[in-house]
């Protein structure tokens, strides 16, 4: 029963609304994490990574989370940090740590606003202050309003992100939008004082099961994200923040488990198989409901068990891992606009966008066992005997059938006339093998 509410829950949401929610230029993200001493004499491989992370077609990559929180980078290694997120065609997102001074907060945005080349236009400010304690949100509201005046006086076109919590709290979040500690107006200057509002979520711990990972986290994640747009919509409404101005934003730190308590990349942890088809799922929230950026924690952390994020895997191979994979095949062919879809199987979540020349559907088939015959109708009314049916409803006279296997992802690119173009094909099996997906 639980399962078909969640399902029901996000069917209704997705089919009350067109597909005229654009997908951010930014939305698919990294963390910049970690790097050759980040955190003391740890190892970090990220500088010898680039050239694979810039094959995943990443858009936003986060330079924040708490070890850049209490160790920033000095000036050298961060303009060197920043040269790298530019030489793969991505934007920096730079997390300003909430103990700078006025002046060095002023300092670093006047730096970054006149060196050429690097000209960095998005920050946020802080990280992770008040974990888990929604009441001691008073100590957020001093450093916000202290710094994001100065920043934006700096550089006035610069967008600010806060407050990187650990998890949404309805009670903090709303005090800072529109609240009692109200940070969404202009300040002294005439400025908005912030942009938007960024927070992290990794809805499972050590104890969890696989269908944790296939429905309560994914639906965690979903309903704090629509009471984060409600407050929003509250704030922009009484602030008078239309066009441009309204609020932002964005899923700066996921994944599936905070612990990582299973590493196999048959299990369920952040690592495995179903681990990337999680972060495919989240990447899609983003694209239904309008994200700045979703940044999945993290490239790639490999000296300890328990912090083994990474889309790309242990040295000295580096194996891209099926959230890389994932990544990239959402990056290669999602654009334009969210699609919403219907799959009448809870197991098997549907993903789609469309744009000028394309339609991309994403089939993730989360079931351990079972393989599922289908029919996709681009329209509201073919009628299949399949005892799968996905639908979008383009008004297309077209159906594919076809079978996705068990732990298994299947992608169509399609003409706007709904003609394959091509069919990527990416499951347990490959990953087992650290294969990439097969394209036909």
């Amino acid at each position: 029963m639980k399962k078909f509410i969640v399902l029901l829950f996000i069917f209704t949401y997705v089919f009350s609304n067109n597909y005229a929610q654009e997908i951010s230029p930014w939305l698919f993200g990294q963390n910049h994490w970690m790097e050759q001493g980040d955190e003391g004499d740890r190892p970090g491989y990220v500088k010898q990574l680039w050239p694979m992370v810039e094959e995943s077609g990443i858009q936003m990559v986060r330079i924040g989370g708490n070890g850049y929180e209490h160790r920033f980078p000095n000036r050298e290694k961060l303009d060197s940090m920043i040269d790298s997120i530019r030489a793969i065609g991505a934007e920096p997102l730079l997390q300003i740590p909430s103990t700078y001074t006025n002046e060095e907060a002023t300092e670093l945005i006047k730096y970054y606003k006149y060196s050429e080349g690097k000209g960095v236009r998005f920050y946020s400010i802080g990280n992770e202050p008040v974990c888990n304690k929604a009441d001691e949100i008073d100590i957020v509201y001093p450093y916000i309003t202290r710094l994001a005046p100065v920043m934006k006086a700096a550089d006035p076109t610069i967008k600010i992100f806060v407050f990187d919590a650990c998890t949404l709290s309805k009670t903090a979040h709303e005090a800072l939008c529109g609240g009692r500690l109200d940070v969404t107006g202009r300040d002294e200057n005439g400025n908005w004082m912030i942009d938007g509002f960024a927070f992290h979520n990794y809805p499972n711990g050590s104890d969890f099961a696989r269908d944790d990972v296939v429905f309560s986290g994914p639906a965690k994640i979903e309903k704090q994200i629509i009471e984060l747009l409600e407050m929003m919509e509250i704030a922009n409404k009484k602030h008078g923040r239309t066009g441009d101005a309204k609020l932002l934003w964005g899923l700066t730190e996921v994944n599936v488990t905070y612990r990582n308590p299973d590493r196999e990349i048959s299990g369920i942890g952040n690592p495995s198989f179903l681990g990337g088809q999680f972060i495919a799922e989240i990447f899609a929230l983003g694209m239904q409901y309008g994200a700045f950026s979703v940044d999945p924690w993290c490239i790639n952390e490999v000296d300890r068990i328990g912090t083994d994020f990474g889309y790309i895997g242990l040295p000295s191979e580096f194996y891209p891992r099926s959230s890389y994979y994932h990544t990239q095949m959402m990056t290669a062919n999602m654009k334009g606009k969210f699609l919403p879809t219907e799959s009448n199987n809870s197991y098997v979540k549907s993903i789609g966008s469309i744009s000028d020349d394309q339609i991309c559907l994403m089939l993730l088939n989360k079931d351990q066992d079972r393989d599922h015959e289908f029919d996709i109708y681009l329209n509201d009314a073919g009628i299949s005997l399949k005892p799968m049916v996905i639908r979008a409803d383009l008004n297309l006279d077209v159906n594919i059938s076809g079978v996705i296997p068990n732990q298994t992802t299947i992608m169509y690119v399609l003409s706007r006339s709904g003609e394959i173009l091509k069919k990527y094909t990416y499951g347990l099996k490959h990953n087992m093998k650290y294969l990439p997906p097969d394209e036909d």
